[in-house]
């Protein structure tokens, strides 16, 4: 955590980044070291280089782990699990009954991703839906729905009604519903941990949501221990196998058999043209002229993704990482008590919790170009130590924030 808030101090680039901070992990499950080093992909789609689709120009639209809840209560939603099949075997998304519609891509390894997504079958499931996505901590989905979105801008007749993921994923959700959510199972780590469960949710609770087995015996277990792998040519996925058969498993590795592969289960074979697709995707989005808002957008045919233009209100600041110890008197002292009018601190809807973000009210448009120009400056702007982040507000519609305010 101090390594974490050294960073931010140090560069401001750090201030954007999501670090996910785990308390009351065991000593023997911590990492040792910290290693950093180039790769061209950190999970391999196969869309490296050329290949890798805009996360500017096309990512899908991140949801907050209480909004994602929400959305998986819509029918006409379907939910996607980018992850490989052995992870979603003892873990994944239940959505609510009439709600929405859960779709696994049965992927080996990732890979295997850009060819079903292209698939005719895939894309019909997909069309005229709002699609939701997840993985363990939101990195695969960051590509992924960058790739679904650059897919559709191409293909006429496939069109999703909107790409969304959820921030943090998996990792985040549960977090922020400790009895679990929709989430039923366990949530596989590429750590030592090895697994991530509901804080509050019983053990117990936890396995009867689980229908994984023994890939030998048929036994219900849901530990993936011993790396065992299937044993059929070109799969070599991890299998689950009990503690009563690991003699065997190891005596006789050929016997092991990874569900797909029971069930006798090949992937797409067809693989996109993805530097074609990404030259032509960036190119209609490159071309739309700049619309103020999205009805006229759809009015005029213009492409969803196109870049619109942003309109800001010249009197207010939205502020975030802005510590729990800050006040109203606080920010009027920091910020000029003549330059700051009033100020409404964003909370959420259901629990009234404040997580760091306010909007303010100046008093004309030059005490926002001074405050942001103090905010740019090499110390920035910092209560009770903390540099906080400063920037304009643009309108999402015509609501005035402060019309029915008591301060």
């Amino acid at each position: 955590r101090s390594f974490c808030y050294a960073l931010r101090e140090w560069d401001d680039v750090f201030n954007e980044t999501d670090f996910k901070i785990t308390d009351g992990v065991k000593r023997d499950k911590l990492f040792k070291a910290l290693s950093i080093r180039k790769t061209n992909e950190l999970v391999a789609y196969g869309l490296a280089g050329d290949k890798a689709p805009s996360l500017k120009k096309f990512a899908g639209e991140h949801l907050e782990a209480d909004d994602y809840h929400k959305a998986m209560q819509d029918p006409e939603t379907v939910i996607i699990d980018v992850r490989n099949a052995y992870e979603s075997a003892i873990g994944n998304f239940q959505p609510p009954e009439n709600g929405a519609t859960l779709i696994d891509p049965k992927m080996r390894n990732s890979i295997e991703f850009p060819k079903w997504l292209n698939s005719e079958e895939t894309q019909k499931q997909l069309t005229g839906k709002k699609v939701l996505m997840y993985c363990t901590g939101g990195i695969r989905c960051e590509r992924a729905t960058a790739l679904l979105n650059q897919m559709a801008t191409v293909k006429e007749e496939f069109k999703p009604k909107g790409v969304f993921h959820c921030r943090g994923g998996i990792e985040r959700y549960v977090k922020t519903f400790p009895s679990g959510g929709y989430w039923k199972g366990k949530n596989y780590l590429f750590d030592k941990r090895m697994e991530q469960t509901p804080d509050i949710k019983a053990d117990s609770a936890v396995e009867k949501d689980i229908g994984a087995r023994c890939c030998l015996c048929k036994v219900k277990h849901t530990v993936y221990r011993g790396q065992f792998k299937c044993s059929r040519s070109l799969c070599g996925v991890p299998v689950i196998v009990c503690n009563a058969c690991t003699t065997a498993a190891t005596e006789k590795p050929e016997k092991l058999v990874c569900q797909l592969c029971k069930e006798g289960y090949r992937a797409p074979s067809q693989v996109p043209d993805l530097v074609a697709m990404k030259r032509k995707a960036e190119a209609i989005v490159q071309d739309e002229p700049l619309l103020l808002d999205p009805t006229t957008a759809a009015s005029l045919g213009q492409h969803p993704l196109a870049k619109k233009r942003k309109v800001y209100y010249k009197d207010r600041l939205f502020l975030r990482r802005v510590p729990l110890t800050a006040s109203f008197t606080k920010i009027k002292d920091l910020l000029g008590d003549d330059k700051v009018k009033e100020l409404i601190w964003l909370v959420d809807k259901e629990s009234g919790g404040f997580y760091g973000s306010c909007v303010v009210l100046t008093s004309s448009s030059s005490d926002v170009k001074q405050i942001l120009d103090r905010n740019s400056s090499k110390g920035g702007i910092k209560i009770d130590k903390k540099r906080i982040k400063v920037a304009e507000m643009f309108r999402k519609d015509d609501q005035d924030l402060f019309s029915d305010l008591v301060q």
